[in-house]
């Protein structure tokens, strides 16, 4: 996986989440789904954890930093992200410490297309960082799978609202 990838499209996130708030532009959903199936974090394509319920993401995946509170309901309802958002420790001896927080996009129950940007452009933000000065493998152990679903989650979300908006 190419590091400028992850990090270009944090940048470009940066720089047009306003214009995508406001309509003039769309995120590329598509292109965020790649960029996390070429992490190889999650054990299936991006596309597959959004039909997949809750039930069946806890007991075969999570590392349970999400808050699962219905499992029957699909993945592309919930709403609770991961954030990542800080990394330090020492490359050189592969100690890489992740810190995440919880994102609500859907706080006060109405959705927030803003805070699931800004999801995605942090997360993307300190993944490239990690990846551009690192082995993949050291990204691949470190990295919460929670937090890269979150990334896919917080996609799905915006381009639905891109569409019904």
């Amino acid at each position: 996986m190419q590091a400028e990838a992850v990090s270009q499209m944090a940048d470009w996130l940066e720089d047009h989440v306003s214009e995508i708030v406001a309509h003039k532009t769309q995120l590329d959903v598509q292109k965020i789904n790649e960029i996390i199936d070429d992490l190889a974090i999650l054990r299936h394509p991006v596309q597959e954890y959004l039909t997949m319920t809750e039930e069946q993401y806890y007991e075969n995946e999570s590392d349970h930093q999400l808050t699962l509170q219905n499992d029957k309901q699909p993945l592309s309802k919930l709403q609770d992200r991961v954030l990542v958002n800080h990394v330090d420790g020492s490359f050189a001896k592969s100690e890489i410490n992740f810190t995440y927080n919880h994102e609500h996009p859907f706080a006060g129950g109405q959705y927030d297309v803003t805070n699931d940007l800004h999801t995605i452009e942090y997360a993307l933000e300190v993944i490239g960082a990690v990846v551009a000065n690192t082995i993949m493998a050291d990204v691949r152990n470190n990295l919460s799978q929670d937090a890269v679903l979150s990334i896919a989650l917080a996609a799905a979300a915006v381009d639905n609202w891109q569409k019904n908006n």
